[in-house]
């Protein structure tokens, strides 16, 4: 079986962000932005202070502001194996157009100084000139449910690259073929460009770029067809029979993350948007129990922005197992008793989320959070 599909999406969901900054903003409300320093000391008993030089506004928008959309266009192939087996390769394309963006009008390198004193800044302002692309092939093979036995085997490699304000943050926009409407993931913060001037230097592969992903999903229901015993009887029947366990297995490569140099960019009242400097140094050459070399970075040029990328720096890899035990117990009557163990990070091994990427931090390059140690959950309910 041959299947293939082409669709075009246009993000809407855009115009919910908008209008809520929007709503914050003069007229409909006050906001401004100041940034701390020796001619204007914010505390916290005096955290709004309204000095010389404050940005009245702290978001703007495009006059001409375009709604992105996204082509997606796919291939999948399918055919039946022996033993009940069946395998599944596709491939789907998406490339995205007129994807927010945004940045920091006005600001300005640290140790450069200020181009237009009478110009505003402080104030995120977005615009519609990002783009991204996504290629991905997938392998899936699987067995059909033959004596209470099923499982799949999934396999994807992917890349995804953009300069988007929204995929380069926490969300993206996904969909699962044509005929299917795309949607915009939560996001906690847009990605901001380094430098406004030059928004496009910040393509780079995506932030949910997981280069390779296998997924596994198995489940066995005992006394289930003839080699599976369904003609046991007696104590052994009653025992061993109409038991299910069920795992899920997932292993990935690291996702990508970004090397931030934490001081505030004249202008911009943000101290994560610049990046440092490479050295030449290998980046994964750590020592000391460090995932990522400290000596391939340094402090940016004075009056230069960073020359490290983003989303250059390769997170930890993934791994989970969780699994499930289930069984119905039935009576003469009318009575139901179901029983449910399930476990969470089944092998209680460690994961680590993330690293730590601030340069200049003492963790730097160590292990930033862990996932979750094994958790059991037992559940019985009754019914009737």
């Amino acid at each position: 079986m041959v299947r293939a599909g082409y669709g075009v999406y246009p993000d809407t969901s855009v115009y919910l962000r908008i209008v809520t900054g929007l709503a914050q903003q003069y007229p409909l409300s006050k906001s401004l932005s100041v940034q701390n320093g020796a001619a204007c000391l914010l505390t916290l008993a005096n955290g709004f202070v309204p000095c010389s030089g404050f940005t009245q506004d702290t978001y703007a928008i495009d006059p001409n502001f375009h709604i992105g959309y996204a082509q997606i266009w796919n291939l999948e192939v399918q055919r039946d194996l022996p033993f009940a087996m069946q395998i599944t390769a596709s491939y789907r394309g998406t490339k995205g157009t007129r994807g927010p963006q945004e940045i920091y009008p006005n600001s300005y390198p640290i140790g450069k100084a200020n181009p237009c004193t009478s110009c505003p800044s402080g104030f995120v302002y977005e615009k519609s000139n990002g783009n991204s692309t996504r290629q991905e092939g997938q392998v899936q093979l699987g067995r059909r449910l033959v004596n209470g036995f099923t499982a799949s085997l999934m396999y994807t490699y992917s890349k995804s690259i953009d300069d988007d304000a929204y995929l380069g943050g926490t969300g993206h926009v996904t969909a699962s073929g044509p005929g299917e409407t795309p949607s915009s993931a939560p996001t906690e913060s847009a990605m901001i460009a380094q430098n406004w001037l030059a928004p496009r230097a910040e393509r780079s592969l995506s932030s949910f770029d997981q280069r390779q992903l296998a997924n596994i999903t198995a489940q066995y229901t005992s006394g289930e067809g003839l080699r599976g015993g369904t003609l046991m009887s007696g104590w052994r029947g009653r025992l061993l029979k109409e038991w299910t366990l069920e795992t899920t297995i997932s292993v990935g490569t690291g996702l990508p993350e970004t090397p931030i140099y934490p001081e505030a960019a004249p202008g911009t009242g943000s101290n994560s948007i610049i990046r440092p400097d490479l050295t030449g140094a290998p980046i994964n050459n750590a020592k000391d129990g460090a995932h990522i070399n400290a000596v391939a970075y340094t402090a940016p040029a004075a009056g230069q922005w960073g020359t490290a990328g983003r989303d250059s720096i390769t997170g930890p890899g993934q791994f989970t197992l969780n699994s499930a035990l289930n069984r119905t117990f039935r009576s003469h009557g009318k009575l139901y008793l179901d029983l449910q163990i399930q476990s969470t990070n089944t092998l209680n091994h460690l994961a680590f989320t993330s690293w730590n990427t601030i340069v200049s931090a003492v963790q730097f390059g160590l292990p930033a959070g862990a996932g979750g140690m094994r958790i059991l959950q037992t559940v019985l309910r009754l019914r009737f």
